[in-house]
């Protein structure tokens, strides 16, 4: 009786113990749909229902939601760090993030500017006479960071991850991908953007027929220049991408446009060699040349200065370029405030690094940091006896794959060294110039990485930044402190949300080391083929298989997810979901078989999952993610792992015959 009393005692303590804990939303789910049907509508069909995307934003969900959050906390931290810097020294954290904030926040400053800023850069361009001066523009307005033609960064050789390389990359078109110049679908766009051209223009010469003959010379030449591009699933082929090439045959590749010229205008030392991405767009430019007349080059040059430099300059051209990529390309209704946009900006650009710090010190918690730490752990113990237990990979590439699994580095939170940014000029008067100032700053830091060691601490985005990344040349996994809160993760949660959130979205990025291009590269991040070729071919049948679901997704009329541009994005949820359900079996809480809201603790893991990616888009921002996004839009990345996942069928008793489940036989099993 006293066994029994001591049982039933414990059971109602950890029953109290769940119930105190956060657990996943009822409020937004719509039970009235089966689960069996269309589980990302069970699990999100009220939250759907009852919020609108606000008409600043194209799409709403999670990542939006922590966003804003985060925004709230960024707000009060420059509010403060705007009125620091007027007795912070020249170069120190408050200067440099108070007085760029003051100066974007600046209206009427950057109104009374207008568009003089470019009135040089543009006066410059008109008197070009020749080639050799179109070349020597070329080079100054990359230097400004001003794009066209093509583009030239350092970053790691991936056939020789130690030592880092020049590379080159197909560029200097204004709309998103090739496919916007020559789709029937896209046809609209492209007319919309021919008009933005025309206003753009008009808005600076007050010459209407001028302005209408610069926007048809600016489509034709940026149609041609596209036509030999690679399309956004080409890219994601390493194949395509590495091609490296001597100083001497890039320059007869795109001759009579002087290579060894624009490498001496741009002040790059040691350049021998290079990756080429695009072998064929490179080898378009002497086409160009003859195909286009100097004034009309002059045109294309003046409309990358005018578009670069838009969204900084007055109300007027920020209202131009909004009206195209905010409106028409995505669907927003109204532009950002402004302090938003001011956060945004800093996040995009270089001192977003100090941004991260002064958010760390405010926002971050030590102890949420320790338990994704311990989470990463249990990942990766369930992904090891999860390759062990593969019944269709050999034991010779299973040891290649543990070895790379074991060899993933993890960044957790912030960098253990911060950037010194000290030598940046930042006028708290003047935006544009801040906007100058802090381009050159990114490029010749970046260009001075050549001959250096790669720096492994580096990181790739900023610490307040709400996403997370796999670097497959470095072999690692990265979560910014940005995306260690709730809903992704919460230290106060239930496991099953928080495996379900943070959980799936590690093993994601563990996922991506294996995914159809990471598993190109080997456990020291090089570009080399660990595999059997048996073993490679049953792997590449499988991700087929998985392609096949994805494939059937189309939103929109003439808009279907393409599989090979998602694929390695799906086969990271697949197997990110995968390893977090095993993982969180692991757990105390699971064992214990109780319920919660009706749900048992295998129903909260899904369910948690599919709220995770709760989300709504504008149509046009739907059109937009299908072309050129490599994820699969957020119903889909609910709805299409689930399909392939037996341990979901089973939490929810999913038959053959239901819609969320795939036929036996086209059920992905990879990872």
């Amino acid at each position: 009786m006293k066994l029994f009393i001591l049982t039933l005692s414990i059971a109602l303590i950890s029953q109290l113990a769940l119930s105190q804990k956060s657990t996943i939303n009822v409020n937004y789910m719509d039970q009235e749909v089966n689960a069996t049907d269309d589980f990302f509508l069970f699990s999100n069909g009220d939250w759907i229902k009852n919020n609108e995307i606000p008409a600043s934003e194209s799409r709403w969900g999670s990542f939006n939601e922590l966003d804003r959050a985060n925004k709230d906390k960024i707000t009060d931290i420059l509010l403060q760090c705007e009125k620091d810097a007027l007795n912070s020294s020249a170069g120190s954290d408050n200067q440099l993030l108070g007085d760029f904030y003051h100066s974007f926040l600046d209206m009427k400053g950057r109104n009374a500017k207008g568009h003089t800023q470019i009135e040089l850069q543009l006066k410059k361009i008109n008197e070009l006479s020749d080639n050799q001066e179109l070349v020597e523009a070329i080079a100054d307005l990359h230097n400004q960071g001003v794009g066209g033609l093509f583009g030239i960064y350092v970053g790691q050789d991936m056939k020789d991850v130690e030592t880092n390389q020049y590379h080159m990359y197909q560029s200097g078109i204004g709309l998103p991908n090739m496919e916007y110049y020559s789709s029937e679908n896209k046809k609209d766009i492209l007319i919309e953007y021919e008009k933005y051209i025309e206003k753009s223009h008009f808005t600076i010469f007050n010459k209407e027929n001028q302005s209408k003959v610069f926007a048809d010379n600016i489509v034709r030449f940026e149609t041609a220049l596209a036509s030999k591009m690679f399309k956004p699933a080409e890219m994601r082929i390493p194949e395509n991408t590495y091609n490296k090439r001597s100083i001497k045959e890039i320059a007869e590749m795109v001759n009579p446009f002087d290579f060894n010229l624009y490498i001496e205008k741009r002040g790059v030392s040691h350049f021998d060699t290079a990756i080429v991405g695009t072998i064929q767009f490179m080898e378009n430019i002497p086409s160009m040349l003859k195909n286009f007349s100097l004034e009309e080059w002059k045109d294309y040059l003046k409309w990358n200065v005018i578009r670069s430099a838009s969204p900084y300059m007055d109300q007027t051209f920020i209202d131009i370029h909004f009206d195209f990529y905010g409106k028409t390309l995505k669907g927003k209704k109204e532009l950002k405030k402004i302090g938003d946009r001011a956060i945004e900006q800093i996040t995009n650009s270089e001192i977003a690094e100090i941004m991260g710090k002064v958010f760390v010190d405010k926002h971050f918690s030590k102890e949420a940091k320790e338990k994704v730490n311990q989470m990463v752990d249990n990942l990766l113990v369930v992904f090891q006896n999860r390759i062990e237990h593969l019944d269709w990979m050999s034991s010779t590439t299973k040891k290649e794959a543990l070895t790379k699994l074991n060899a993933i580095g993890r960044k957790l939170g912030y960098p253990d060294e911060w950037k010194d940014m000290s030598s940046i000029v930042i006028d708290r008067e003047n935006y544009f110039n801040n906007i100058l100032s802090l381009n050159s700053y990114s490029i010749q830091d970046n260009l001075n990485k050549i001959d250096k060691p790669v720096d492994k601490n580096e990181w790739g985005m900023p610490a307040h930044m709400v996403n997370a990344y796999y670097h497959p040349l470095l072999n690692e996994i990265a979560f910014p402190a940005g995306i260690m809160q709730p809903p992704f993760f919460d230290e106060n949660a239930e496991d099953a949300v928080n495996y379900g959130g943070i959980g799936m979205v590690i093993g994601h990025e563990f996922t991506h080391g294996f995914d159809d291009m990471g598993s190109k590269f080997a456990a020291d991040g090089s570009f080399k083929n660990w595999w059997t070729e048996e073993d490679r071919k049953l792997f590449e049948e499988r991700t087929q298989k998985l392609g096949e679901t994805y494939a059937q997704f189309c939103p929109i009329t003439d808009n279907c997810v393409n599989p090979d541009l998602t694929m390695g994005e799906n086969i990271a949820d697949l197997g990110g979901l995968t390893m977090a359900y095993h993982a969180y079996e692991m757990t105390n809480e699971f064992k214990l078989n109780q319920k919660n809201n009706g749900f048992t603790p295998a129903q909260r893991f899904f369910i948690s999952y599919a709220q995770l990616w709760k989300i709504k888009y504008t149509d046009e921002e739907m059109k937009n993610r299908i072309a050129n996004d490599s994820h699969s839009p957020g119903m889909y990345r609910v709805n299409g792992p689930l399909m392939n996942c037996p341990e979901f069928f089973e939490a929810f008793d999913v038959k053959e015959s239901h819609p969320m489940r795939n036929e036996k036989l086209k059920i992905s099993k990879i990872w």
